[in-house]
């Protein structure tokens, strides 16, 4: 899932809000805590593309049998994306 920069901001300020409203957080500086957390969704989405790029570079290999064995590409794209996730520890 690909956000904008203004749907990161939003998230980030809606979440620190939540937070800070339920009293899970307590901040001095609640601008800093929404712009660690615009930073951290950030660096999680990169991330997510990185993978999307390996799970393209590995299915681009195997395309020829990918086709020649009916196989649906995006679902094929899904299994490795989930694989290679679980493997390098990243949650979708």
């Amino acid at each position: 899932m690909r956000l904008n920069r203004q749907q990161i901001e939003h998230m980030a300020f809606a979440l620190v809000k939540g937070l800070l409203r339920d009293q899970t957080i307590l901040t001095d500086d609640r601008e800093k805590v929404v712009a660690q957390i615009q930073e951290l969704i950030s660096r999680e989405l990169e991330k997510e593309d990185q993978l999307d790029e390996q799970v393209k570079e590995i299915l681009k290999e195997k395309l020829n049998d990918i086709r020649n064995s009916n196989i649906d590409y995006y679902e094929m794209f899904k299994m490795v994306k989930s694989k290679l996730a679980e493997k390098e520890n990243i949650i979708l």
